[in-house]
């Protein structure tokens, strides 16, 4: 089997959604982070916050909403699905955010659905987000 084939049939197996109330495991192409994520190359940590879970999920969207090519898929206050496409071929990489409702976390996944290597998009993806929300929230203090 191809690299190209087995990433995308690995992608297949793990599509956007929640599993059992997370966030679905990345597949094992260097393609995907998550903060569920047990190997430390793929590994992001979640996003704190001290505010109601509603005024998060409503700052994450429009955080994500503002962002170039980026498509919402699905929006709760639970969980945030997005679609980024890329600039120059348009290929779709999924953006997750899970709130679980007994914690005060965002768990993040960022996941390219074609390829195998994404040259560390989806890492920089989750930390811009990171950044945008921490500096919002630091604002409300």
């Amino acid at each position: 089997m191809s690299r190209r084939s087995r990433s995308r049939s690995l992608q297949l197996d793990n599509p956007p959604g929640l599993r059992e109330g997370r966030l679905a495991q990345c597949p094992a192409g260097p393609h995907c982070v998550s903060s569920l994520e047990e190997r430390p190359a793929r590994r992001v940590a979640p996003i704190g916050y001290a505010i109601a879970r509603a005024e998060v999920s409503a700052l994450l969207l429009e955080l994500i909403g503002s962002w170039p090519r980026m498509q919402i898929v699905t929006a709760g206050t639970d969980y945030i699905h997005a679609v980024q496409r890329s600039r120059v071929f348009r290929f779709p990489d999924d953006l997750e955010c899970h709130l679980p409702a007994d914690e005060r976390l965002v768990y993040l996944r960022s996941c390219a659905r074609f390829g195998w290597y994404d040259f560390g998009v989806n890492r920089a993806r989750v930390e811009r987000l990171r950044q945008a929300v921490n500096r919002r929230l630091a604002q409300r203090r």
